[in-house]
């Protein structure tokens, strides 16, 4: 097995782990309805997380998602409560809002030359404010915007017991996998996130390929927040406070580096399942909000520097095999 087939493994042993601890010591935990619920909580990370993870691959970051969320959920407001556009049309402006501002991103990172952190960090402000702004407002105080539509609404539902979002996940899931190992597309992304220079020189436009990564997760973020607004049945400015960091952690506890040119949306997946699976335990067994945030931040440095130690570990045994081969 290869090292990345490796690192995959030790993810989903983690979350077996993880699993096993929460089933011992809560009996409400391992469920069919609770192990519904952590699907669908972990679909919506995963669904961002399948864009996140193409810019991360580049060696970029995305800070901005949870605030796409919120401009997303906000600009839908604003039509279901001011128009008589039909839901399908409030549903796609919704996601168009979230392609814009990924276009956005993706400009002022390839065209300003801004580093991605500073980049998505100013953006993440910047789409939080902007949300404020178009936010529906009574007597001058901010309110939350029921979207009750049944049409909109049923897109939170289940069916035959398994959540739409849920489905669209795994649809989403098997297209980007495809993208990444069997398109020129993915391809250029792991060249990109190797070696920058050395895929300018191939002739991949390097521009053009992070441009498009960080569009495909605004577009992912829109879509998610169409299904967390459709199953709370309404949005607030909040919306998606804190996702980024979610869905940050579920790429790279999947084994995606955050150095670029490693990883894949089904470590993604696994991911994105680890952390709701967390959440979840976390929530059952009552802990201090503070506390929680403690446990998540302590346990993605766990992950990051384990990541780090098994890169370097493997590289060495790579190696060291050479050499043995050349004195051979």
């Amino acid at each position: 097995m290869n090292k990345n087939t490796i690192r995959k493994l030790v993810s989903a042993g983690l979350l077996l782990i993880l699993i096993v601890v929460f089933t011992v010591s809560s009996d409400y935990f391992l469920t069919p309805g609770n192990f519904m619920e952590i699907l669908r909580d972990a679909s919506v990370v995963g669904i961002i997380g399948v864009g996140v993870t193409m810019v991360i691959l580049t060696a970029g970051i995305d800070l901005s998602t949870g605030s796409t969320m919120a401009l997303v959920g906000m600009t839908m407001a604003n039509i279901y409560r001011y128009t008589m556009l039909p839901i399908w049309s409030m549903v796609l402006a919704g996601i168009l809002a979230g392609i814009l501002a990924g276009i956005f991103n993706g400009f002022i990172v390839t065209k300003l030359s801004l580093p991605e952190f500073i980049a998505t960090l100013s953006t993440m402000n910047i789409f939080r404010a902007l949300t404020y702004i178009i936010s529906i407002k009574q007597n001058g105080l901010i309110t939350s915007q029921a979207l009750k539509a049944r049409s909109f609404v049923a897109l939170g539902k289940s069916v035959g017991g398994i959540y739409y979002v849920i489905l669209v996940f795994l649809l989403l899931a098997v297209i980007g996998q495809i993208v990444l190992k069997y398109t020129r597309y993915g391809t250029n992304l792991y060249a990109v996130g190797s070696n920058m220079k050395a895929a300018k020189l191939s002739g991949i436009n390097t521009d053009r390929t992070r441009l498009l990564a960080y569009t495909i997760t605004g577009g992912c973020a829109g879509v998610a927040a169409v299904f967390m607004t459709a199953r709370l049945q309404s949005t607030t400015a909040l919306l998606g406070s804190g996702m980024e960091f979610n869905v940050i952690a579920a790429v790279v506890v999947g084994g995606c580096s955050l150095a670029g040119g490693r990883g894949d949306i089904i470590g993604t997946l696994i991911g994105a399942v680890f952390m709701a699976t967390l959440d979840n335990g976390i929530y059952k067994f009552q802990i201090n909000t503070a506390y929680q945030l403690i446990i998540k931040g302590v346990i993605i440095i766990c992950v990051v520097a384990f990541d780090s130690w098994y890169n370097n570990f493997m590289d060495e045994a790579s190696r060291n095999k050479k050499r043995k081969g050349a004195g051979a």
